[in-house]
């Protein structure tokens, strides 16, 4: 009888597990999603922590190290493998994903700077920009400079257009009026800044393969500088040289947006043609402390960004 009992006492034990492995075996696979990497560079891999957290999908990884030869044989491999998806990041990987998978296949490019100059565009094709709607940027200066009412942006017209516009629809709701300062070469950059002088009260960049050059960039902080106006940079390392702040995408955040935008794409069956590039929703913000003590009150200064980037819930950087 005792032996009947610790019979059925060890049944009962087991049944849990035995129903919980049937149920197992009977559940669908995840979906299958293949991150290919450009190459090796760190931020990727903050980018795909963030995004293997929230993907609903068993992640798979590949690393380009930026090779072409490389990347056409991968793509093959994966165009007759048909994954659920593909993660592209960087330009190498997003520019070959576009050219060498079909339609049957849907691309989710990020981490590529500059995205419109890749021609990304395709029915089953879509991404995460590197670049906002300019709205934090200008608010950021707005919270350095309060009295700020003119802010000048040096671009090149015949590919950043679409940029100014962006930025002045976003300067206007917060008071500010965008003066474009067009430049088609970058040999008069130094001239058409100095046109600038006494009629911006801030200056704000924009990813301008013209005027997005190391040289170019030194040129708007020695101008901030020698005139007391903000700049607003687009990376921390150009805070780090002498830009006043700058915003940029937090790698971890933008992979876990990601994740969210492939969890759509996969399981809710969306269409990636159907869906635009979306602004990236997880920004840094970079700030130079150095810089902000020559244009005014530092602490003042310093404190009004602290609460803007509260109020943002943004992750700050102090350089000195």
């Amino acid at each position: 009888m005792r032996t009947t009992l610790r019979r059925f006492a060890l049944l009962t034990l087991l049944l849990p597990a035995v129903a919980l492995a049937q149920a197992s075996s009977r559940s669908p696979a995840r979906p299958r999603v293949v991150a290919v990497k450009s190459s090796s560079l760190a931020p990727y891999a903050s980018f795909l922590a963030g995004f293997t957290s929230e993907a609903r999908a068993d992640v798979t990884e590949l690393t380009l190290e930026e090779s072409p030869t490389e990347a056409a044989r991968v793509f093959k491999a994966l165009a007759a493998q048909k994954p659920a998806l593909v993660l592209a990041l960087g330009p190498l990987a997003a520019n070959t994903a576009r050219r060498s998978l079909g339609e049957d296949i849907p691309v989710l490019f990020a981490m590529v700077p500059y995205h419109e100059r890749y021609g990304l565009e395709a029915s089953h094709v879509t991404g995460i920009a590197l670049t906002s709607d300019f709205g934090p940027e200008l608010a950021a200066l707005k919270a350095v400079a309060p009295g700020a009412k003119r802010v000048g942006i040096l671009h090149d017209p015949r590919s950043s257009a679409g940029a100014v516009a962006q930025a002045r629809s976003a300067g206007a709701s917060l008071g500010l009026t965008l003066v474009p300062l067009a430049v088609e070469a970058q040999e008069r950059v130094g001239e058409v800044l100095e046109g600038a002088a006494g009629k911006v009260a801030g200056l704000l960049m924009v990813a301008d393969k013209t005027v997005g050059n190391a040289s170019v960039v030194q040129a708007l902080i020695a101008f901030s500088a020698s005139h007391k106006v903000p700049l607003v940079a687009l990376t921390a390392s150009q805070v780090m040289e002498g830009a006043t702040l700058a915003l940029a995408p937090a790698p971890l955040a933008l992979g876990q947006q990601a994740g969210r935008l492939a969890n759509r794409i996969v399981h809710e069956k969306v269409d990636p043609g159907a869906l635009a590039v979306a602004r990236p929703e997880g920004l840094d913000l970079s700030f130079n402390l150095t810089v902000a003590k020559k244009s005014g009150p530092s602490c003042d200064v310093a404190l009004e960004v602290l609460r803007f980037a509260a109020r943002r819930d943004f992750a700050v950087k102090v350089y000195e």
